[in-house]
Formats: C-alpha cells, sequence, structure tokens
C-alpha cells in the first residue's frame, strides 16, 4: 500500500465551528488551517487539517442526542440546574426563559436547534422576573424553569453588586433564589464574594511566609536558594549585577567558586566578559533569588510552594548555541500554543487563547464543562502557577493537564469558587 496517496487524502465534510484553532469531526478533532466566522461550514479535510471552502447547511444532526430546558442568555439550563452554553444561535433571541430543544454535537457542544410550545409555567416566571418577585412555590414550574429563572435573578443583581459568578459556583443555591428572590441571590452573591477574599488573604500570607523563610534561610547558609520542581529538577537563575556585586562583597572570590556551574557546560555562571548565563531550567525563589545549592533543598517540594522556575522565555539553544538537555522543557514560541492545545485535549478541555505574560508565565484562556477558566502557567512545564480557582494554596501541586480533574470534581460537589473572572 502506498501510504503517502493515503495521507494526501483529500475529503468533503459538512462541520460546525464555533471558533478557535481546531473543528471537531465525529471521530477526530481537526486544526483549522485559517479561522472562519463561526457557523456550519463545508470544509476540506487532508490529513489531521481542515480548511474551510464555502457555508453550509446543517447535516446529521437528527442522529444526534436532543437536549431539552430553558433559555437563560446564551445558555440552556437543564436538569439538575445545569446551565450550558449553546453555540450557533440564531440572530434573532428567544425570549426570555422559553423552553428550547438542542442537539448535543459529538464533542459535547450543544448546538441550538428550535424553541418549544410554551405553557402558562413560562409567562408567570417571566412576569415574576420583570416584576423583581420571586417565583415561591408556584406549582407547575418545571425545576429546568425554575433554576433559569433563579440564574436570571443572580445575573441582575450581579449587575447591581458588581460580584461575577459563574454558574457551577451557584448551581446549588439557585433553586433557593428562584423561591425566595432577591434577598436571597445577595447573599449568594457575598458569600461567593467572601470566599474570594478569604483566599486571597491565604494567598498573601503563604506568600509573606514564603518570603520570609527565604530570607532566614539566606541568612542561615550565607547562600542564595535553590529551588526544585515537583520532579526534582533543579531549578535557578544567575544573580543580577547588582545582586553579584553584593554576593561577591559579602563573601569575596570564593563566592563563584561555591555557585554550581551550569549544567551540561565546562564554564561558571557568568562569562568571562561578566555577561550572565541562565542555569538550564532558569528561575527564581519566592525572593526572587537563586543561585547554589543549600541543605535545603532536598526538602519536599510541598513545602516550597514556589519550586518552579520563572522562565526567561528563550530557548537555550538561542540564548548560548547549547543544544537542548534533557531536563529542560522549553518550548520555542511556535510550539507552545500547539502544546498547550494537546495538554488541554488530553484532558478534555478547548483551549480558546493564550498569551505570554513575562518572567516564563503564560496565561492560557479554555473552556471545559461549559465553563470558561483563565490560568497562568509556567511557559517551561505548563507546571499551574495560579489556577485560577481556589485550591487552598495547592495550585503548583497540578499541571495544566491535570488540572480539568480538579475543576470537575470541585463542579460535581458544588465547592467550585472562580478567582479570575475575565
Amino acid at each position: 500500500m502506498d501510504y503517502r496517496k493515503l495521507l494526501g487524502k483529500v475529503e468533503s465534510a459538512v462541520l460546525p465551528y464555533f471558533g478557535g484553532g481546531t473543528v471537531d469531526a465525529p471521530s477526530r478533532r481537526l486544526r483549522v488551517t485559517q479561522p472562519v466566522a463561526p457557523g456550519w461550514w463545508r470544509f476540506e479535510v487532508k490529513g489531521r487539517e481542515a480548511t474551510a471552502r464555502e457555508p453550509a447547511s446543517p447535516e446529521g444532526t437528527e442522529a444526534l442526542p436532543r437536549v431539552r430546558g430553558h433559555v437563560w442568555g446564551t445558555r440552556l439550563v437543564r436538569e439538575g440546574a445545569v446551565a450550558e452554553p449553546l453555540a450557533l444561535m440564531p440572530e434573532e433571541e428567544p425570549p426570555r426563559l422559553s423552553p428550547v430543544t438542542a442537539r448535543r454535537w459529538h464533542d459535547g457542544t450543544l448546538l441550538f436547534e428550535g424553541v418549544e410550545f410554551e405553557s402558562e409555567a413560562e409567562e408567570t416566571a417571566r412576569r415574576a422576573l420583570e416584576e423583581d418577585r420571586a417565583l415561591g412555590d408556584t406549582r407547575g414550574v418545571s425545576a429546568s424553569l425554575r433554576a433559569a429563572f433563579g440564574f436570571a435573578v443572580l445575573e441582575a443583581v450581579s449587575r447591581g453588586t458588581g460580584i461575577p459568578f459563574a454558574p457551577v459556583e451557584a448551581r446549588a443555591r439557585v433553586l433557593d433564589v428562584a423561591r425566595e428572590g432577591r434577598a436571597e441571590a445577595e447573599r449568594c452573591l457575598r458569600r461567593l464574594a467572601d470566599e474570594r477574599a478569604r483566599f486571597v488573604r491565604r494567598q498573601a500570607e503563604l506568600e509573606a511566609r514564603r518570603e520570609a523563610e527565604a530570607r532566614a534561610r539566606m541568612h542561615e547558609t550565607g547562600m542564595p536558594e535553590v529551588w526544585r520542581d515537583a520532579e526534582g529538577r533543579e531549578l535557578g537563575r544567575a544573580l543580577s549585577g547588582r545582586e553579584r556585586e553584593r554576593w561577591e562583597t559579602l563573601h569575596g572570590e570564593g563566592a563563584r567558586t561555591r555557585t554550581r556551574q551550569e549544567p551540561g557546560t565546562a564554564r561558571s555562571p557568568w562569562d568571562a566578559d561578566g555577561r550572565e548565563a541562565a542555569w538550564a531550567g532558569s528561575g527564581r525563589n519566592a525572593n526572587g533569588r537563586g543561585g547554589a545549592p543549600s541543605a535545603h533543598e532536598h526538602e519536599p517540594w510541598e513545602a516550597r510552594r514556589d519550586a518552579s522556575a520563572r522562565a526567561s522565555g528563550q530557548t537555550p539553544g538561542a540564548r548560548d548555541g547549547r543544544s537542548f538537555t534533557r531536563q529542560e522543557r522549553w518550548r520555542a514560541e511556535s510550539d507552545v500554543g500547539a502544546w498547550v492545545e494537546r495538554a488541554l485535549d488530553k484532558a478534555g478541555a478547548r483551549l480558546m487563547d493564550h498569551r505570554r505574560l513575562g518572567d516564563g508565565l503564560l496565561e492560557v484562556v479554555y473552556t471545559f464543562m461549559g465553563e470558561r477558566f483563565v490560568t497562568v502557567v509556567e511557559a517551561a512545564t505548563l507546571r499551574v502557577r495560579d489556577a485560577g480557582v481556589c485550591l487552598a494554596g495547592a495550585d503548583n501541586r497540578v499541571t495544566l493537564e491535570s488540572l480539568p480533574s480538579v475543576l470537575k470534581e470541585a463542579i460535581d460537589t458544588d465547592a467550585l469558587v472562580i478567582t479570575r473572572h475575565v
């Protein structure tokens, strides 16, 4: 068999495109060569790449699972107070709280199908919403309609208080909000705000404690801190010019010989002409310093939350001509997006956007279980620095690939609190 002919085979497929760099066929995810407007398109598929050729009418939706619920904005609220985004909605919006149907595409996305016939319950809920009244124990109102009503009340109160929320954060209390109205909505949002404030305080306390411990260790050992990541790889960076001068003033010429040489090279961390060369896996500790190993380097990584590097954003080859080493997890600029996309794809999430933040950090925007999340990770390792949700200070114990499973558990147990609403 000539595999070149198989790889070069071109197919045609009508698929829904939701934006981003990929489109999902029934059996696989394809990379879009050129983004277009969201909608149904006829794609030319070659290998794992898809090129949009022309708009098309939906095909094959009759065999997809049908989902019923009530509309809230651009979401379908179904049983269990689950509010999922509706994709490819029509230009004419359905009336608020209308009963709607959708089809579930192969990747789990809900495709808007149409509006169903209403009963008196929808009009009753709509009137109560307009008059700012609670539903109370009104009969004939289905669970999905009650939940959609509760989310609509929360949305109105959120605008007034300036406290953002995501449906998964309020799902456990949304039926109470529907029954009791605005007062319960305010209590729900205030609880979320208090939880986020506690999270910020805990983060500040942890950071202050880490800085104090780093200063104490520096005072005891007289040596800059060396950090290791969860896999035990050594991470650090050369001192800045001012730090180097201070170090040499305090410790003399012996300081250079005590500082560990760059792995895989015969030269010191400073070149002969005084230029700084970052160590492999270049990074900073909580005090913004790096340097030689100390007795503390064998401590468990859990005791040091900032045990990961802040990468410089350069590949080692571009920095000093060295070849890549096994310990280095750097990715070239053009490879970062593909690496992030693969990690999220394995976890069942979809990448929406990413951008570099400096100091080797990367902001990743993605969707998972119908919600949008913003997470900050290390570009060198994809280890999480700020999950964007409350993880009780354990952000650095997960990677971008493992974080979605943590999010799923929090969503399933109604324990999710989102700290980065963008």
